[in-house]
């Protein structure tokens, strides 16, 4: 190359420098891929309307060992887009590895971000990972939902001290696993615990399922107290 494509290259790699934002947004990682919206299709939920800005809400949803979405996660996370939760990500276990950076790169580019970390059966044990992982640099997570996570224990790391809030959905065991009989999760001190009455690959298309989720994520955008912790659920 000689000295004129030189500075020609120099030139057009400083102007793709200066024309990026420092704070790149991190763009939602979502899938209609499944085959679960054909056997388990949402249910209807009685939704109380939400009218506050939820713009800076950014969901964090980890599926379970499940790559074809039997339960319908993703269309569990496509509902909450429709709520107008429009930074929701959806991953994968193979695909959401690095997730913790893309929170941390949340909080340096939005300082009025809420953090909501939901994970889905084995994905349950993911997003705990994740959040003691921002424990450790101190990074608040404002919400953390397990749905039917049948091998998360009570155990003070699934309440680390950096998360404001626990959603705890348990439903019946995995039949893989033994139902009821070997694991099927715990109550989980200080967190709200809730019980839903299905099969475990069903949680995520369950009324009750998303009228609780919507439930605290309506509180946490319009910044109003929560349900109690110890309160009956629904």
């Amino acid at each position: 190359m000689d000295m004129a494509g030189l500075r020609r290259s120099l030139f057009i790699v400083g102007a793709l420098l200066v024309a990026t934002p420092a704070c790149r947004a991190v763009e939602p990682l979502v899938t209609n891929f499944g085959v679960g919206s054909v056997l388990h299709p949402l249910q209807d939920a009685a939704v109380a309307p939400c009218n506050c800005p939820k713009e800076h809400i950014y969901i964090f949803a980890v599926n379970g060992v499940n790559p074809l979405c039997l339960g319908n996660f993703n269309g569990f996370c496509n509902f909450l887009k429709e709520q107008g939760y429009s930074h929701t990500y959806f991953g994968q276990l193979y695909t959401c590895e690095g997730w913790s950076d893309r929170i941390r790169q949340v909080r340096r580019c939005d300082p009025q971000a809420k953090v909501v970390l939901i994970g889905f059966s084995m994905g349950a044990n993911w997003v705990r990972a994740i959040a003691n992982d921002l424990a450790r640099d101190g990074i608040r997570v404002d919400l953390l939902v397990y749905m039917v996570g049948d091998t998360v224990l009570n155990t003070p790391a699934s309440r680390p001290a950096n998360v404001c809030r626990v959603l705890n959905i348990r439903g019946k065991g995995l039949i893989l696993t033994g139902g009821d009989l070997f694991f099927n999760g715990a109550d989980i001190d200080g967190a709200r615990n809730c019980k839903v009455d299905c099969r475990h690959i069903l949680a995520p298309s369950r009324k009750e399922t998303m009228e609780l989720v919507t439930e605290e994520l309506a509180a946490l955008a319009c910044g109003t107290p929560p349900p109690p912790a110890g309160c009956p659920c629904k």
